[in-house]
This record gives C-alpha cells, structure tokens and sequence, in this order.
C-alpha cells in the first residue's frame, strides 16, 4: 500500500542529498519546464501524492499514461535533454522502477533542485486517484489507501495500486478501476470517489454504518502501531491532555538515548546558513543554532567546533564593555572617524563622525540626555585617533571598559563597564596593564569598510599612547573536543535530521499559521537563564509554557501541527536533544578555555565557518545570569 517514491536519488561528490524540498508556489512554475523538456503535458490530475497539495514537498510525483510514453521512452528524451545542454546523464536521470529527473526549481538552477519521478500506469485514471495523497487532510494518502485496504478486506476484496481485486480469485473485479464504483462497493449506493478523497470523510460516510467496527478493525490496528488517533477520537481529545501525554512520553522515555553512530561517519562539512526561526541580532549561542537554522543548524555549530579546535586563535575573551566604540580611517581618504553602533549602520544620515563637534551633533539628535556620553566621545577621539596609524584603513569595533583607573579592592582591580562586575587580580599580566592604564578598550573585531561583514581583528598594530589599554581579546592555546558529544549529535543528524527541518520548514509553518514557532523555542529558553537546566523536563515545559505566552487559538494550531503527523513530535523532542548536546559541548570547550584564562563573562567563537558564542547561560553565578538579573530585577 505504499507509496514507492524515490526518496533522494541524486547524491553530490561527499554523498548528500542534490536536491531540495520545494514551496507549493514553485510548483507549477517547475512543471511547465519539465512539460517543456518532454513536450507532452502534466495537467494537475497528473499530480500524485503532496505534489502542488501541501505547503511543501519532497519530490515532484508525475502519472504517466502508458498508451502516451512507455518508461524507456521518458529516460531517452530526458537523457537526450542532459547530453545536449553537455550534462552527464548519469548526475540528472536515473531509471528504477520508475523515471528520476534532477529538476531545476521554477527551471532555475540558481533556486536548487529538486527531485521529479514519473510513475506509469496502465489505467491513469485509476492511478492518479489512488496515489492522490492526503488532500485537505490531516492524515497522509498512504494512511487513506490502508483505511480503503481495511474496508475492502471485511468484503472479501483488496484494493491497491492496480486496482479493487477478489481474496478469492486474485482477479480484477468487473470495474474495479473505476474510482466511483470502488466507492459505492465500499460505502454504499450514492457513493463516489469524493467520498474516499481522505480518511475524515471516509469516517463520516461510516458514521450510521452498522458493520463500522468489523471495517474498521484492520485499520485501528494499523493506527496503533503507528501512535495515530482516530478522527474522532482525536477531536475528542483536548489540547491539554495531549501536552500531558506528551510530558509523560518524555519524562519516562526520558530525551538523551540515542544509537551512536559509526566510527565511519565523515565529519560534517561547512554550508551555508539557512533562516529557520530568524536570525537574532548580534551572536548567537552556539545551541540556540538548531532551532535558528534547524538540522543546518547543527551542522554549523559542529563545524564551527572543529574550526575552534584546529585554530584556536580564532576563539576570544568576550567582554562586557559599553558604550560600544568603533574608531578607523576611511578607506578612500584615510580621515579618521570614531562612531557607534548606530552611527555605523546608519541610513539616511552621516553616522561617521570625523570630529568631537560632529559626534556631539549625532548624539543631540536621539532622545535622552546625552551629555555624558558627548564628554566621553570628546576624550576618547583625540586618544584612540593617535593610536591608530595614518596607513591603517578600515575600522576597528571594541567595547569601553572603564575612563578611569578602576579601584582596588582586596587585590583586584574591580570596575562594572555595563552590567558584568569584573575582579582582576592586580598582580596578574591584566592587572598590571590596568595599573598603568586610564582608559580602556577591549577591541575584538574590525571592518574593511561600511557595509562589509564584520571579521576577526587581525594584522593590526597599533601606536602606544600612554594611559590607554587596548585590550585584544585573550585566547586559549589549546582545546579539544569531546568526541562522544559529536557522535551523538551526528546521530540524531541522520536519524532526525529530516524531521526537524520539515518541523520547521517555513512554508510548513505558515500554512499552519505558527511561523514563530522556532522562535518562541528560542524565547523559552531564555526564560530558563539562570536556572539549572534539567534536560528531563526541558520539553514538557515549553509545552506548559506556550499556554501562557500565545493565544488559545495559536496553542491549538501547535498541538495540532506537532499531532499530524506524529513525527513533528518526535522532531520537536530531537531538537530539544540536541540543543542539549550542543549545550554540553559549549560547557566543555568554556571550562577549557576559563581554566587557561579565568574571569572572562564567555568566548566568542569567530571562525571561517561562522560566529557562536559559549557563555554559561545556566549557572546562577555565572556571568550571564547575573546580566539578566541586572535587566530584569523582578525575575
């Protein structure tokens, strides 16, 4: 009774997928190129399984009529297509039991591929209904063909892919390709294939049918092997009491087992990123990534991990300074400019100040009072402009951590630059330069000009002025990771992986009107800073969570869309594993890098591959919650 599609049959150089899902709205668009190929039509009752159906699918599902194109006939026109636009045959078709194009969305290469099978039939018209899929449903066509199987079963018949067949005899029965009498057979005169078009609606034309549970006994078995509700019983059932046995589900399976994957497993390779829940302003932590970008998600921290690992220099003290300073020389003139944030980003105004006189008219224009920071611009522009060379170009961005030596306070220099308190011992290396210092500046990354992504400070030297700290970010000699973290997460990558970018798939999520719903993950962890984190509870209670923090109806649409189907669950318990794994790798590689260099809020991991940062989000004393209680005393 299943749907034989050709799962990802194109594979690239390192033996992963070539192509893609695709948008419901990029269908169409996909087949008029692929009619366009052929020369010969694919009218949408051509269109089998989720194909122009759902809000995504995974492959394109295409009826061929027999009596128009035979198998081979499809294969050769195809091949003849690659080979004359100098394509390697065997990298875009693949004949199996049925016909697989690697197909350019929309008939663009630059918008991904994605897989195409042509599937034959004899009858098409028998074909097409039977491999329809899911329509308007919550089930998938596959569970509406098992619950067609079991009512013909109870009538001494058989339905499949080639029609309505006798137990008895084996033999096609008289009609048995025509979709409206394979209705009236199962459910009764008057009846036609719209009533057989998804599981709901076969369940209402059962609902005064006395031989109802003698039918349906085959199928509700097949349900409990599955771990799907009935129709009725799953409207009966309320949103509460779901999330309950969903929370039972996980304390007592618990979240953490998963089968270690083979010594044999190719480290996972740098790819680009892709906006699951949106990306977060500024840098983000190396777990929050799997809810971010999803399984490329993981992906990205794991690289960005071995990148840590085999340049450590690439991973930085990071500082809790402010205001935040970025001083330079323009590129094309090399004038000196000493700015902000704001002032670097900015539209529609000349945010790049080249005097204390034009910094002062910058900040008179925003609201509040900003006296304070005019005077503390004023002395910082003379001092940060003599200490960076008239052959420098670009802009160095850094953090102020104090305008005056700080106090010391049982043998450290103590100062709070925002809302960190920092206690650095004064006979230390930091300390002494703290001493001898009156301004200081923890500097951490540079720019190549307005509008260039921000990179790691490197080949930078700068002039001595006395009485200002430059800070470079202190860096680990040496770290190591730890190999049983990574096996596991590669694991639930190829386990899960699937599963939790079709959770999270956007056009999934729009559809189904929840399209926050990998940031309101997100949110929920970050209600979880400073506590200690208990992995058993973790996903019970975001389901607790949501209660109070979306509407009714919005709660209704997430149980919904993680019940139907039943591996949005799963996928939704997987990425909450791994966001604790990923977590206990961070963990590993901070202690490391803390115990070579103590006192530090957290690390900035900056590599080729991406930027993540490791602070202790979790631990009461750690520096992350106290930032939290700072700027949110009620919490």
């Amino acid at each position: 009774m299943k749907l034989l599609e050709g799962g990802n049959v194109f594979k690239d150089a390192a033996g992963k997928p070539a192509t893609q899902r695709i948008n419901q709205a990029d269908v169409p668009a996909t087949i008029r190129w692929v009619e366009g190929v052929l020369g010969m039509q694919f009218p949408q009752d051509r269109w089998l399984g989720s194909t122009g159906r759902a809000a995504t699918s995974g492959d394109l599902d295409l009826a061929v009529d027999l009596q128009d194109a035979t198998k081979d006939q499809i294969a050769a026109a195809l091949t003849q297509y690659v080979q004359k636009n100098g394509q390697d045959p065997r990298d875009w078709v693949r004949k199996g039991g049925e016909v697989h194009l690697k197909t350019p969305i929309a008939g663009n290469a630059r918008n991904g591929f994605v897989q195409t099978d042509f599937m034959f039939f004899d009858n098409v018209e028998w074909g097409t209904f039977f491999y329809a899929g899911g329509t308007d449903s919550a089930y998938k066509g596959m569970v509406r063909n098992v619950l067609m199987s079991s009512l013909a079963k109870h009538l001494g018949l058989r339905v499949g892919a080639n029609g309505m067949f006798s137990r008895t005899t084996n033999q096609l029965v008289r009609d048995g390709l025509d979709p409206d009498y394979v209705a009236q057979t199962l459910l009764g005169a008057g009846r036609d294939r719209d009533d057989l078009k998804n599981v709901e609606i076969i369940y209402q034309n059962l609902a005064r049918d006395p031989e109802r549970d003698a039918k349906l006994k085959d199928f509700r078995e097949y349900l409990a092997r599955e771990g799907l509700a009935e129709p009725d019983q799953a409207v009966q059932e309320s949103d509460v009491n779901f999330l309950a046995r969903l929370r039972n589900r996980i304390v007592n399976q618990g979240m953490m087992p998963l089968v270690e994957a083979p010594d044999t497993v190719q480290m996972i390779a740098e790819a680009e990123t892709a906006g699951v829940g949106g990306r977060a302003k500024g840098i983000e932590h190396l777990e929050d990534l799997v809810f971010r970008r999803g399984t490329q998600g993981i992906q990205d921290a794991l690289t960005i991990v071995q990148q840590a690992i085999e340049q450590p220099s690439t991973v930085t003290a990071k500082w809790d300074g402010k205001p935040a300073v970025i001083f330079g020389r323009k590129p094309a003139t090399g004038e000196f400019v000493l700015t902000d944030g704001s002032g670097f980003e900015a539209k529609g105004y000349d945010g790049l100040a080249t005097s204390p006189r034009m910094m002062a008219d910058i900040q008179s224009r925003r609201s509040g009072d900003r006296t304070e920071l005019i005077q503390l611009y004023a002395q910082l522009f003379p001092v940060l402009e003599a200490a960076l060379p008239a052959g420098f170009r670009g802009y160095v961005k850094g953090d102020l951590l104090y305008m005056d030596t700080p106090p010391e306070v049982s043998g450290n220099y103590v100062f709070r630059p925002n809302t960190i308190e920092y206690k650095i011992p004064v006979r230390s290396a930091l300390g002494q330069r703290i001493g001898a210092s009156k301004i200081g500046v923890a500097i951490h990354s540079m720019y190549s000009d307005v509008g260039e992504p921000r990179q790691p400070l490197r080949g930078v030297s700068f002039n001595p002025v006395p009485g200002l700290m430059l800070e470079r970010p202190a860096t680990p000699k040496q770290l190591e990771v730890e190999p049983a973290l990574v096996k596991q997460l590669k694991a639930l990558v190829r386990s899960e992986g699937a599963a939790i970018n079709t959770l999270f798939n956007p056009a999934e999520l729009r559809a189904n009107k929840i399209t926050d719903l990998a940031k309101l993950a997100v949110d929920f962890i970050n209600t979880k800073v400073g506590a200690p984190l208990n992995p058993a509870t973790l996903l019970p209670e975001f389901g607790d969570w949501l209660q109070t923090r979306v509407t009714p109806q919005k709660f209704r649409n997430i149980v919904e869309y993680l019940q139907s189907p039943t591996s949005n669950t799963a996928a939704l318990a997987a990425a909450f594993t791994a966001f604790i794994l990923l977590h206990d790798l961070k963990m590993d590689l901070l202690r490391q890098a803390d115990a070579q260099h103590p006192g530090q809020e957290g690390w900035v991991m900056a590599t080729p591959a991406g930027y993540a940062k490791a602070v202790n989000r979790f631990d009461p004393n750690a520096f992350a919650a106290q930032n939290r209680a700072q700027n949110n005393p009620k919490s």
